[in-house]
C-alpha cells in the first residue's frame, strides 16, 4: 500500500509539472483538483480547505480595508477595487513586491502601522506582511500531499500574531491622534464590527486546524499568553 502511495504521488507530481500553467497561490479546490487528489489523505484535504479559508476571509479584509481606506490605494487610478484586490491575490505570496521579499513578514505588517512610513497605501504592505505570515505557517505549501507535513506550533503561533495584527490595526495612530487606517466604525458611526468578525474567522481557522495537527501527530501545543499591547510577534 505504502509503495502504490509513492507511485500514485510521483505520477501526480509529474502530471502536475507538465500541466501546470505556473506557481499555485494558494490550495485548489477539491472537486477540481484532479488526478492529484489520489495522492492525498482526508487530513490533507482538511488542511487545504482551512488555508482556503483563511486567505478567502484575508481577501475580504483586503477588499474591506480598502473601502474603508479609498484615497492611498496605489492602483486607485489604474482600476477599482475588486481587480485591484483580485490582483494581488493572483500573484504568488512572496514575488509580487521584491523590495519587502528580505524583511519578516511581521516586519513588514509593523512598516504598514508605523506613522513615520512613507507611502501612501497602508493596507498594501499589512495585507503582504500578513499573507506572507500565514502562508509561513503552511510551510509556503499550497500543495499537501501524503508525505507533506506542516507544524501546529506554526500554526498557533500565526494565531496568535493575527491577534496582535488586529490590535494594533485597530489602536495605531498617528501624531495627531488620527488613526493610520480606518477600520471598525469610530464613536460617532453606526456601529460596525465586520472587521473583527474576520480577525475572529481567521484566529479560530488557524487555531482549530493547529489543534487538529496536535492531536494526528500526538503532540502538545505550547501555549502563550500574548499581550497585544506589546506588539512582540510570535515566530513562525
Amino acid at each position: 500500500m505504502k509503495l502504490y502511495k509513492l507511485v500514485i504521488f510521483i505520477l501526480c507530481l509529474n502530471l502536475t509539472a507538465c500541466t501546470g500553467t505556473g506557481q499555485k497561490v494558494v490550495a485548489s479546490d477539491p472537486d477540481n483538483a484532479g488526478i492529484s487528489r489520489l495522492a492525498k489523505s482526508d487530513i490533507h484535504e482538511v488542511i487545504e480547505l482551512h488555508q482556503r479559508a483563511v486567505m478567502q476571509d484575508l481577501k475580504s479584509l483586503m477588499f474591506k480595508l480598502y473601502k474603508r481606506n479609498p484615497a492611498g490605494r496605489h492602483d486607485k487610478n489604474k482600476r477599482d477595487i475588486k481587480t485591484s484586490v483580485d490582483l494581488f491575490f493572483s500573484h504568488h505570496h512572496h514575488h509580487y513586491f521584491p523590495h519587502w521579499q528580505h524583511l519578516d513578514a511581521t516586519d513588514i505588517i509593523r512598516i504598514a502601522l508605523d506613522e513615520t512610513y512613507q507611502g501612501s497605501d497602508r493596507v498594501l504592505p499589512f495585507i503582504f506582511g500578513m499573507r506572507k505570515m500565514m502562508m509561513a505557517s503552511y510551510d509556503n505549501h499550497t500543495e499537501f500531499f501524503y508525505f507533506t507535513s506542516i507544524d501546529q506550533q506554526k500554526l498557533y503561533n500565526s494565531a496568535r500574531n493575527i491577534e496582535i495584527a488586529a490590535w494594533m490595526l485597530a489602536e495605531k495612530r498617528d501624531i495627531n491622534g488620527k488613526l493610520l487606517l480606518l477600520s471598525d466604525s469610530l464613536t460617532d458611526e453606526y456601529r460596525n464590527l465586520s472587521y473583527q468578525r474576520i480577525f475572529g474567522e481567521m484566529i479560530a481557522t488557524q487555531d482549530n486546524l493547529a489543534e487538529i495537527i496536535a492531536r494526528k501527530n500526538g503532540r502538545l501545543i505550547k501555549t502563550v499568553m500574548v499581550r497585544a499591547a506589546s506588539m512582540m510577534f510570535l515566530p513562525i
